[in-house]
């Protein structure tokens, strides 16, 4: 749970601020304070965006390695249109003579 201030205890911080340090020095507190918080802030939001890197270097990274396999399994370039013409064709008549898709054909191809 995160303490909440309101306006009673930053009125009471003003006032201890302005009793310790003096009203003389108080805006440059206040000005180092506010540097401080921007030097935080700035170091946090790199560090978010080196996780941030990391990820999309981490994505890169497997991006490649499945391109890698899929070139390893085989180039869709060495498909020949014709054994897709052809099958495509098979696919069709079997679905207009309305054969059951699902049971395997008997046939076999010949050099396989």
């Amino acid at each position: 749970m995160i303490p909440q201030i309101g306006f009673a205890e930053m009125l009471v911080l003003a006032l201890i601020a302005i009793i310790v340090v003096g009203p003389k020095d108080l805006p440059k507190l206040m000005n180092n304070i506010g540097r401080f918080m921007a030097r935080i802030r700035a170091l946090g939001q790199e560090f978010k965006n080196a996780f941030d890197d990391m990820g999309a270097e981490a994505e890169v990274a497997e991006l490649r390695k499945e391109i890698e396999e899929l070139k390893r399994m085989g180039k869709i370039s060495d498909l020949s249109d014709e054994d897709l013409a052809a099958e495509m064709r098979e696919i069709d008549q079997d679905l207009r003579e309305g054969t059951d898709l699902s049971s395997p054909k008997t046939e076999s191809k010949s050099g396989e």
